[in-house]
């Protein structure tokens, strides 16, 4: 018998066998369309279609193209950012801290030269006509107070929010009230005794010891202090804005540098892509990124030169010769002082040399060696004794730190400054010396002659000094128009520039986009 099987039915032409029913089906693959967001071969494709499509010319001349403006748009954004800046430095040196801080150094010479004329009416008694008279001196008094109400509100706005700045103007402010009013009870005092010409009623000269105790224990040096601090904070603005503008140059020099390379890798690709030798307007817009950089950044470094000059031949030694003008004028007044009142003469005379070391040092212990120590300073300018064999110099605010900070053809000014100081000491000498002979009468007549405000010996002085100050001030401000003038024309050169750049850029690729259209 023959076993039957499926390949003997398939001979036979018979029909293959029907499984039964218990065998289960077999599984079917689902043929439902693929759900969107889901990765699949699309996708996948995707990719390489991208690649594709930034492998071609028009999209690497685009992607170039964008590349190089980016860079353009990142040059206009620094430089015009550190312009801003530089112009903002200038703004405060020139019209903001700087002349606040220059005003803050009328403070201690208002209140010096308010106790000044207090002592000298004093001195006057009696004689009303005197020097300059005793309505002049009470005159120049309220002048003196008034500079020094402006002083302080200057002071005021430039150290607000400052704290231990702050506070000192305030409490000069409060202290100023209370001089004045024992400033005012010794006059009356003095008034009501009908006190001779150096015979200063005992309660008059009792007030007026607690008027100058107060004005140089208290208000002068929180005065002198309030100067320092408005100097630190001129400085410590002028060092911050100086430091930002040197980031800002390393930022315009580095833009600038990465939008020639950029516009470079754009010429290179046309080049080598479109087979032409030259494409002028990216050659243009080389050489314009090169001038744009080059004149961005020396306009900033002129400017930012303009400045310091401003700060430092102009400000600062301003600042330092109003300074020294200012301790000069409580000094010449230690002379009155050391007239009205015998008992402490001894410290008011010691007091006098101690304040004319500050102004002009010589290395001497007593007055009489002062004297002849500036007379051969004043014969020997423009060189400066001292220096060596022990000597430190001449110093003081009319030593070298004058000297050093004068501008060119200026030495006769300083000269002429020593001179005057000079003179000073001289007239010290004769009122010194006609105490000594017990001749009162001579010594009041030599500090009235050295007192009058017209034709005085520290009127000249003053004249002087105020003569080579102004050359200074003048320099800030020369300084400050600079730069300034240095930073102007870049209002409009800089927008303007940047917008030729782009479209430099623009018609350099613009024919050969076309190609492709």
């Amino acid at each position: 018998m023959w076993a039957h099987g499926p390949s003997s039915s398939s001979r036979r032409g018979e029909p293959p066998l029907i499984p039964s029913s218990s065998t289960p089906p077999e599984p079917t693959r689902s043929t439902a369309p693929a759900v969107p967001g889901r990765t699949g071969s699309r996708a996948r494709d995707g990719r390489p279609r991208l690649r594709h499509r930034l492998a071609t010319t028009p999209a690497r001349v685009w992607l170039l193209t964008v590349v190089s403006c980016a860079a353009v748009i990142g040059l206009f954004a620094s430089a015009a950012h550190t312009l801003d800046q530089a112009r903002s430095g200038l703004d405060v040196l020139g019209r903001g801290a700087g002349p606040q801080a220059m005003a803050t150094t009328e403070l201690y010479l208002s209140l010096a030269d308010m106790d000044a004329r207090i002592a000298d009416v004093l001195l006057m008694g009696t004689d009303h006509d005197l020097g300059s008279g005793r309505e002049d001196a009470l005159g120049q008094y309220e002048a003196s107070r008034e500079r020094a109400n402006e002083a302080l509100l200057q002071a005021a706005s430039l150290t607000e929010g400052e704290g231990v700045q702050q506070r000192n103007v305030e409490e000069v402010l409060d202290g100023l009230g209370a001089y004045e009013r024992l400033a005012t009870e010794a006059l009356l005092r003095n008034d009501e005794a009908g006190a001779a010409p150096g015979e200063v009623d005992a309660g008059a000269l009792e007030a007026y010891r607690g008027a100058t105790r107060m004005m140089h224990t208290e208000l002068l040096p929180k005065a002198f202090n309030v100067g320092l601090d408005s100097s630190a904070i001129v400085r410590a603005n002028h060092e911050e804005g100086q430091a930002a503008v040197t980031l800002g140059l390393l930022w315009v020099g580095g833009v600038g540098a990465a939008v020639l390379l950029s516009l470079f890798g754009l010429q290179v690709y046309l080049r080598l892509r479109f087979r032409r030798r030259f494409n002028l307007p990216l050659i243009g817009a080389s050489a314009v990124t090169v001038v744009l950089t080059a004149g961005v950044v020396l306009a900033l470094v002129s400017s930012s030169g303009h400045q310091s000059a401003a700060k430092d031949e102009g400000l600062d030694a301003a600042m330092s010769l109003a300074r020294g003008g200012a301790i000069a004028t409580d000094m010449q007044a230690d002379q009155s002082r050391y007239l009205l009142d015998p008992d402490q003469a001894d410290n008011y005379q010691q007091v006098y040399l101690e304040r004319s070391q500050q102004v002009l040092f010589r290395p001497v212990s007593n007055l009489a060696d002062y004297y002849t120590a500036i007379d051969e300073v004043a014969a020997s300018y423009p060189e400066l004794p001292g220096g060596g064999d022990g000597d430190p110099g001449t110093l003081g605010y009319l030593g070298e730190r004058a000297h050093e900070a004068l501008l060119p053809g200026q030495e006769e000014r300083l000269a002429q400054v020593l001179e005057a100081y000079n003179e000073l000491q001289t007239q010290d000498r004769r009122l010194r010396e006609a105490v000594r002979d017990g001749d009162t009468g001579e010594a009041i007549d030599v500090r009235m002659n050295v007192a009058h405000s017209g034709d005085g010996t520290f009127a000249a002085y003053e004249e002087a000094l105020g003569g080579l100050t102004e050359v200074h001030r003048e320099a800030f401000d020369e300084g400050i128009r600079r730069g300034d003038a240095a930073l102007s024309a870049w209002t409009w050169l800089l927008p303007a520039g940047a917008l030729l750049l782009l479209l430099l850029v623009a018609l350099g690729v613009r024919p050969r986009l076309a190609e492709y259209r």
